[in-house]
């Protein structure tokens, strides 16, 4: 651990001494690095996600070997000859039952993966993305070819037709439709959702990238003192913004909330203070 800390400083006294442009490159260099790390510690399937996201229609997966027993078990929730509807709302009961939710954080280690129908009846435990695939794949399993993935940054769901069902949203801005992924911009709305989700996102891998950040910024300058009290401030406006995500989330306030605005400035106001820090370094080298 000694020689980790050693290594370290020695690190960042040679960044201290590179030219402005080199020193700027590297600590983006650095920063990018931690924030990979924090949002996609595996990057193989950061790859496939990329992959998947290219072509979804690889993830639903109707020929999937399990089918037969699936659809044997939907059989027994529904009558013959029921409305379409109903086996709709069948087939979604029978995911929800048999597929626990998980977010992708725990259970895939990365912010965000769409697996194929395979991987999600393998692992028995998804969030909406996978659902929504194993859904779609059994639809299409049992004769409606139409079955898609609908998505915005916030959920996944699935269409058959006109029907929608796996808590469809208002905002669309993934779909396919005439054999072409339709990408739209999200809505204000949306995005502030998807924002408030932070909350349920492991709170070490924010502090980390935050913490990183403000280093980085802070650097090169030496007063350790000045770097501890803006981290405090900076997570105090961690803390304020996590307190706005649980509000939005649980629909307690209504309209604007001030602890967004709040938290921003705890948070852009230390990163300020970190960047007119005077900065002390040796010359640059030759």
């Amino acid at each position: 651990m000694n020689r980790l800390a050693t290594s370290g400083a020695q690190f960042w006294r040679w960044l201290a001494i590179q030219r402005p442009l080199k020193r700027a490159s590297l600590k983006l260099a650095l920063l990018a690095a931690v924030v990979l790390f924090a949002l996609y510690p595996n990057p193989v399937l950061l790859i496939r996600q990329v992959n998947h996201l290219l072509d979804m229609e690889q993830l639903i997966q109707p020929n999937l070997t399990a089918m037969p027993e699936i659809n044997r078990e939907i059989d027994r929730l529904i009558e013959t000859n029921t409305p379409a509807l109903t086996e709709f709302k069948a087939v979604e009961r029978f995911v929800y039952r048999r597929i626990p939710y998980q977010y992708d954080w725990h259970g895939w280690a990365n912010l965000d993966y769409w697996p194929s129908a395979a991987e999600v009846w393998e692992r028995k435990r998804e969030d909406c993305d996978g659902r929504a695939v194993l859904a779609a794949s059994i639809l299409r399993a049992r004769g409606h070819a139409d079955a898609r993935l609908v998505a915005n940054l916030q959920h996944v769901w699935v269409a058959v037709g006109t029907n929608e069902l796996m808590g469809p949203m208002a905002d669309k801005n993934f779909r396919r439709e005439g054999g072409k992924t339709i990408v739209t911009f999200p809505t204000l709305k949306t995005l502030l959702d998807s924002l408030a989700m932070t909350c349920k996102f492991p709170a070490w891998r924010v502090v980390l990238m935050l913490v990183t950040l403000l280093a980085l910024v802070f650097h090169p300058a030496t007063n350790n003192g000045r770097l501890m009290m803006l981290c405090a401030v900076m997570l105090a406006g961690y803390t304020v913004f996590l307190d706005w995500c649980v509000r939005r989330l649980d629909r307690d306030s209504a309209g604007f909330d001030w602890n967004l605005p709040v938290a921003a400035a705890l948070i852009v106001g230390a990163l300020a203070f970190a960047w007119r820090t005077p900065k002390t370094q040796a010359q640059p080298m030759a």
